[in-house]
């Protein structure tokens, strides 16, 4: 994610002319960030805001801050956290389940799958008993009988069993599916979606209902990492040790009362008693409403990425987090050589970015991006 570092900088030495008179500014810039958000194209958006289950907020918000910045005892397994709504066009029946999953990326590895359904409220006029709720991964397609209204002879394995209580409210059932999405993500022709029998246990079998729709829709939740991912804790800092500045610029951002005019990527100086010449951190915004991506990046609104710029002082003291190289090569550089480079103004430590978006196909994206907020700066 270092790259991204190298695009931001470049972007807050763009002016809002230039901007303007370069129609090609914006988007090749927004190519540039999809890719390395390795988003293959902008998403067209197939559901609104108001269509994301409360449960996925709730998991944004267990996440990351406010502003984004991914917090340090997140409590979900993972660092990409996708969620995929029943495909009703392959069939429509309470029983059956099938979620497209070509959004998965074969190499994340799946660390957690859950189902989970809405039981409306039961409809009798004293509930008691239980419900035997089994969830079952099928394994050849299932052909609809015209002349009943059953299902042929299917050939399923069992991934979950749950005991329900028999309510007079309705509540959330959560079903393990981790067995079934892991077979699917090695076998994904094999995928012929999720069965789920119910038995009743001093309760009739016809009061268990299934919601749909809305808020209440079935979701299947998988946590996963990717193969791919780096994850190098020497540049990373827990969110306890991030600069209060960098927890609070974004919350302060919004209150500001100064007109909207800097364009997608602002950036003005940080508040700090140093030479203004000297290596120190500046503030870089980057805002999703203004690269037209505000539809399909659900949250954050935006978030601030911060830069390092300036002077490493010829004897480099503490105050820069220099390392014995640094400090050896710019005395070499001021005293001895110029043609040894100085010592550079880099980020000393980076913190990760929670971002929630739509992906293509409607499903939606809780990710963790490491790299991409500059907490320090120091001599290097």
């Amino acid at each position: 994610m270092n790259y991204l570092n190298v695009v931001l900088v470049l972007m807050s030495f763009t002016t809002v002319s230039q901007q303007n008179e370069d129609a090609e500014f914006i988007p090749a810039t927004q190519s540039d960030l999809l890719k390395l958000l390795e988003i293959k194209e902008k998403p067209s958006v197939l559901r609104s805001r108001s269509q994301v289950p409360k449960y996925v907020m709730d998991l944004y918000r267990d996440q990351a801050h406010f502003g984004g910045f991914t917090k340090a005892w997140k409590s979900a397994p993972g660092t990409t956290i996708r969620t995929f709504f029943r495909d009703t066009r392959v069939v429509d029946d309470g029983r059956l389940f099938f979620f497209n999953l070509s959004a998965l990326q074969t190499k994340e590895k799946v660390q957690k799958a859950e189902l989970r359904i809405f039981k409306r409220r039961s409809k009798l006029d004293s509930s008691c008993g239980h419900f035997k709720v089994t969830v079952n991964r099928l394994n050849r397609r299932v052909v609809r009988d015209g002349a009943a209204s059953s299902w042929k002879k299917r050939k399923e394995t069992v991934v979950d069993t749950k005991l329900v209580k028999c309510r007079r409210v309705g509540e959330w059932i959560v079903l393990n599916v981790t067995p079934a999405v892991t077979f699917w993500n090695s076998w994904p022709s094999r995928n012929f979606g999720l069965w789920i029998t119910v038995t009743g246990l001093g309760a009739p079998e016809s009061d268990f209902y299934i919601a749909t729709g809305g808020r209440k829709e079935p979701i299947l939740i998988i946590y996963g990492d990717s193969q791919n991912e780096k994850n190098d804790h020497r540049l990373l800092r827990s969110a306890n040790e991030v600069p209060k500045e960098t927890r609070e610029t974004y919350q302060q951002h919004t209150r500001s009362k100064r007109k909207s005019n800097e364009g997608a990527f602002s950036s003005t100086r940080s508040r700090r008693s140093v030479d203004e010449d000297m290596c120190t951190r500046h503030q870089l915004f980057v805002k999703f409403r203004d690269l037209k991506w505000d539809k399909w990046i659900i949250a954050p609104r935006g978030f601030k990425a911060f830069y390092c710029m300036g002077k490493c002082p010829e004897v480099i003291d503490k105050f820069f987090n220099p390392t014995n190289h640094a400090i050896i090569q710019n005395l070499l550089h001021h005293r001895h050589n110029k043609n040894i480079p100085a010592a550079c103004c880099v980020p000393t430590s980076l913190h990760s970015m929670t971002i929630m978006y739509f992906e293509l196909d409607g499903s939606i994206v809780l990710r963790e991006y490491s790299g991409m907020v500059a907490s320090t700066c120091g001599c290097r």
